[in-house]
């Protein structure tokens, strides 16, 4: 019989690559804009819950303000981040440019 203080810990399940979990040293803001753009449950607080662009910049509305008044970043900033953290895992252009494209449709 195995003994369960040896035993091999289970292997954790495989990570979806636009998992914000995956993210390893990602501000808290751009966790929590990522945690927004693929629809996954707030890794952080306050959760953001709406973006929109305004200025070059992309400013949210959390769980804490709903007005957007929260700078996340300057637009430029916020597309580098989205490109680089979408080539660290992997996903392709389409997908990357698709999240992209959320925010700025939501901010029409």
């Amino acid at each position: 019989m195995p003994n369960p203080h040896t035993a091999p810990a289970a292997p954790r399940p495989a990570m979806h690559p636009m998992d914000p979990a995956r993210g390893d040293g990602l501000s808290p803001a751009f966790a929590a804009l990522l945690c927004w753009l693929t629809g996954r449950p707030p890794m952080t607080e306050p959760a953001i819950v709406g973006v929109t662009v305004s200025g070059g910049c992309v400013f949210a509305a959390t769980t804490a303000s709903p007005f957007h008044d929260t700078l996340v970043g300057s637009w430029a900033d916020v597309e580098a981040n989205v490109r680089g953290w979408g080539a660290a895992c992997g996903a392709g252009p389409d997908i990357v440019d698709g999240l992209l494209d959320k925010i700025r449709r939501a901010s029409r």
